[in-house]
């Protein structure tokens, strides 16, 4: 019985382990200790709370099978003192079988969108976000109803 109770233990957190994408892990390995990087998470309730606070009840139902948000902040600098780039680690997340969803590009800044679809709606979304002087990721576990994302259709369903 106590040699269940410790494989139970080892099993729970193994799928802790297992919940962020490799490819967000090796950024965070990579860039954590710098002081200049910046990360947190936060869970998907925790999510919802902030577009509610923030006014955008819209987005609420959209996200509502949103399990997990994963954020890191890193100085392009902190790419070029590594010798690594970011076209480097889009490659990363190909391998990680991310598939690029949308490329925007909007004054001056370069986001783009993947997805790692998964069972029971766990799918990982990747945000890339290149800005002049910094590149922000973002990850999502989660399923984000694409229909209801759209601000038009949002309209259209409360007036409805």
């Amino acid at each position: 019985m106590k040699s269940f109770k410790i494989l139970m233990v080892l099993m729970l957190v193994a799928s802790f382990a297992m919940a962020q994408s490799k490819s967000y892990s090796i950024l965070k390995d990579k860039f954590s200790d710098q002081p200049d990087v910046h990360s947190f998470s936060f869970s998907g309730w925790m999510g919802r709370l902030i577009l509610r606070v923030a006014d955008e009840h819209e987005f609420t139902n959209a996200i509502k099978d949103l399990q997990h948000v994963r954020f890191i902040e890193i100085p392009k600098a902190e790419f070029a003192a590594q010798n690594l780039s970011v076209k480097g680690f889009k490659n990363v997340l190909m391998k990680d079988s991310f598939q690029e969803l949308a490329f925007i590009r909007d004054q001056g800044e370069e986001i783009t969108i993947y997805l790692r679809e998964g069972n029971n709606h766990k799918n990982h979304y990747f945000v890339l976000v290149e800005e002049e002087q910094q590149v922000v990721a973002i990850e999502l576990k989660g399923y984000l109803d694409p229909q209801l994302l759209n601000p038009k259709n949002t309209t259209l369903a409360t007036i409805n």
